[in-house]
């Protein structure tokens, strides 16, 4: 790659986008990174959001590795800590990027940078994160300005998500490991990014905020949260006496109207969904199928059989056999017949 700046901002805002580029040259490392780079990657459209440098404040500077060690051999400290012993983000940022990405940020926010702050915590707060998603609604309402603020003037934005490869076995949803925070690596914790889904489920015109400024890997980011938390919503775990079961009219009406925003219904968010409600699937199986298979215009078998050619993605890393099985049960061929079928069909576009 060519050592000029002008380039290397270029392509980094190219390959990444301009909400999240800074992010991942810090994480590509200083043999790419330098303070005239960040100074064209600013220069080029690149965003310095406040909540960015709050996140980068956070994490910057180098560990003692000798007391790592001492903790690991003592058994002290987060399971997280024993996991990985890669460098955490920013951590050995050269001290010339930070404190002009640090000067860049005063400059641009002055007195309001609150270094000390943290962004993800107030649009938590102001898009009624504590509250039910029957009470939510009316607390986002109230602070509708402030949130507002946060994403037009502070360029609040989250830092992105891990990708497939990064992410733990899709099993099951129980003996989940709690989440550090902030995460070594950088990226955005589920947790974080739920709350970020959560406030798009209850005013989706926030998706155009983010737009605006550009962000627009916002509905990519948390596409698969937003699909099954709409559907949490209307299938609640705790349902209370007055519940009742949605119509595919009613799923259809929901996903169809996050659909225009942005969000996709993608046979990896199918079988995340399934596996949400796997407890429940005898109950409310076959109408999320029936809704999902008109929603993308292809009959159930068909869809089916798309979510098990998805299985095979070594990424994904699936292994939930209740899923499995409950798949089989609506296709015509025998398990095996379609597993071999599945498996010839993900072999050959493989080969593509």
């Amino acid at each position: 790659m060519s050592e000029d700046p002008q380039v290397k901002a270029a392509w980094i805002i190219y390959q990444f986008g301009a909400a999240h580029c800074l992010f991942y040259a810090i994480k590509i490392g200083a043999s790419f990174l330098d303070a005239t780079v960040a100074q064209a990657i600013i220069a080029q459209g690149g965003i310095l959001s406040r909540y960015f440098v709050q996140r980068l404040h956070m994490n910057f500077g180098a560990y003692d590795n000798k007391l790592i060690e001492l903790k690991i051999a003592h058994g002290v400290g987060s399971s997280q800590l024993q996991k990985s012993q890669a460098i955490p983000w920013a951590s050995d940022l050269p001290i010339s990027v930070y404190t002009f990405l640090l000067k860049a940020a005063s400059d641009l926010y002055k007195s309001d940078l609150c270094l000390k702050g943290n962004d993800m915590e107030l649009f938590h707060f102001y898009t009624g994160g504590p509250q039910t998603i029957h009470y939510a609604p009316l607390v986002l309402a109230k602070n509708i300005d402030q949130i507002k603020d946060l994403i037009l003037r502070f360029k609040f934005i989250p830092l992105p998500p891990r990708n497939l490869d990064n992410l733990p076995e899709i099993n099951n949803q129980e003996n989940i490991t709690p989440e550090e925070y902030p995460p070594k690596d950088g990226h955005e914790n589920k947790c974080q990014l739920n709350v970020i889904a959560r406030s798009i489920l209850i005013c989706k015109e926030i998706v155009n905020l983010w737009k605006e400024i550009g962000y627009y890997e916002i509905c990519y980011d948390v596409n698969d949260l937003v699909m099954q938390g709409a559907l949490l919503i209307m299938f609640p775990q705790q349902p209370s006496s007055r519940w009742y079961m949605p119509d595919i009219k009613t799923i259809n009406a929901r996903l169809t109207e996050l659909i225009e925003v942005g969000f996709q219904l993608t046979y990896c968010v199918i079988l995340n969904i399934l596996l949400v409600f796997e407890k429940r699937l005898e109950q409310i199986g076959k109408v999320l199928l029936e809704s999902f298979a008109e929603i993308k215009h292809e009959s159930l078998v068909n869809l089916l059989r798309n979510c098990l050619i998805e299985i095979l993605n070594p990424k994904l890393k699936f292994k939930s056999q209740v899923v499995l099985n409950f798949i089989y049960e609506f296709l015509p061929d025998s398990p095996e017949i379609e597993f071999v079928r599945a498996f010839q069909f993900y072999s050959n576009s493989c080969k593509v």
